[in-house]
């Protein structure tokens, strides 16, 4: 699949190879999620199969995990910092971006696929 010239407004610079999340990534705290917890969203069960490299408009570079179809991957606190939640790997689970929106500061027990899902 042809990546993306940008995502999310950053310039898509390449792609990585997922062996850095158990590497040269393993440090970083998002990423350490997906490689110690997984890289599939905990709510819908979609899998991160891209790791890319971007910039943004300011210069920054991100390491980012993207689906299929370029959803990004995102890190959701299980108990959510609103309810008293910490930043700690414990609390943390894969989410991607569009179930992240929709679960936002709620507890989710059990958990359930919402219809609309892309």
């Amino acid at each position: 699949m042809k990546l993306p010239h940008t995502l999310n407004g950053n310039q898509v610079l390449k792609r990585l190879d997922s062996a850095l999340l158990h590497t040269k990534y393993k440090t970083h705290r998002r990423l350490q999620v997906f490689a110690t917890k997984g890289t599939a969203c905990v709510r819908c069960g979609v899998d991160g199969v891209h790791l890319l490299s971007s910039v943004d408009p300011g210069g920054g570079h991100h390491v980012d995990l993207y689906t299929a179809n370029f959803v990004m991957m995102t890190v959701d606190h299980i108990l959510p910092r609103s309810k008293g939640g910490a930043n700690t790997l414990a609390n943390y689970q894969p989410m991607c971006q569009h179930c992240n929106g929709q679960k936002g500061n709620r507890l989710e027990t059990p958990v359930t696929i919402p219809d609309g899902h892309p």
